[in-house]
């Protein structure tokens, strides 16, 4: 799997009369998590060690979270969701038996809470409304990811944070302390995920209708043709060199495509040409914010 992979589809934007819209040009692409397993595909999570009971939620969570994202596949495989210490030979036995492409663990998994407390208002059952003092507790959860790959050798860890509120009562019940305990483990485990998930974002791009050959380009985009409508403006880029917005369109289409290293040429070539159009230089920079990791 990519570290970034680019989901293109085109979307066409329909013309109403004297009144029509820019043609735009939008597709998805997959922005890489903070921390990139690529190219592991197949996750195992086999440990799970900690002094709190709301471990097993947060393992819970933590693996619903990245099998819905849809891009990795992840197994539960700490005995029976409980505290478990792997040794040598039991690590042996899970990655005969899993043959994933990295293993995960939850380590020094804690939560903490302090009780508050503030004077609020209620209303009674005859309407009149009188000040109470109400309290609530609020809770944190934190824990450390071990990421280690397919030979059981660690490649590092990083570490995770979720906080979590009870409901304000005159009196706390159990339930209620518990509330903040299972918030703070359930966002502490959508961090952990998110931190080792690919993201799917959706851009849109304006094109120049002033390039050469655009309509019978844009025909193509419609169609979701990208990689016509790119030949279309190629062929005509090489009778017309000095047109900004030629170059323009072909960045956006490549970036579409996925082929950023083109797309990045071409946003500075009609940035060069055309150096006081705006449009030009707002996307090339947004070109350059989404695409920090990319080699010149």
């Amino acid at each position: 799997m990519k570290s970034r992979c680019f989901l293109a589809a085109a979307l066409l934007v329909q013309a109403t009369a004297a009144l029509a819209s820019p043609p735009r040009l939008s597709f998805t692409r997959t922005m890489a998590p903070a921390h990139d397993l690529a190219p592991a595909e197949r996750l195992a999570v086999i440990y799970a060690i900690g002094d709190s009971a709301k471990i097993e939620a947060f393992v819970e969570h933590f693996v619903d979270l990245v099998s819905r994202a849809g891009v990795l596949r992840i197994a539960n495989a700490v005995e029976n969701n409980h505290h478990l210490i792997v040794d040598e030979p039991s690590l042996r036995a899970v990655r005969r038996e899993l043959h994933a492409d990295a293993y995960l663990g939850i380590n020094r998994f804690s939560c903490s809470g302090v009780e508050k407390s503030g004077e609020g208002s209620e209303y009674l059952e005859n309407g009149e409304r009188v000040k109470r003092m109400h309290h609530w507790i609020d809770a944190i959860c934190s824990a450390r990811i071990d990421v280690l790959n397919g030979d059981g050798k660690k490649m590092f860890s990083y570490t995770v944070r979720g906080e979590g509120t009870s409901p304000r009562s005159t009196a706390l019940t159990e339930d209620e302390r518990d509330v903040a305990y299972e918030q703070a483990a359930r966002y502490a485990a959508v961090i952990a995920a998110d931190a080792i998930t690919p993201r799917t974002v959706r851009e849109t791009i304006e094109l120049d209708e002033h390039a050469p050959s655009f309509e019978e380009a844009f025909s193509m985009i419609g169609s979701e043709r990208l990689e016509d409508a790119r030949a279309i403006w190629q062929a005509a880029a090489v009778r017309h060199r000095d047109s900004a917005p030629l170059y323009f369109n072909l960045a956006a289409v490549s970036e579409a495509i996925g082929d950023l290293a083109a797309a990045r040429g071409y946003y500075e070539k009609a940035s060069q040409l055309s150096p006081k159009e705006r449009h030009y230089r707002s996307e090339l920079n947004l070109f350059r914010r989404r695409n920090v990791n990319i080699r010149k």
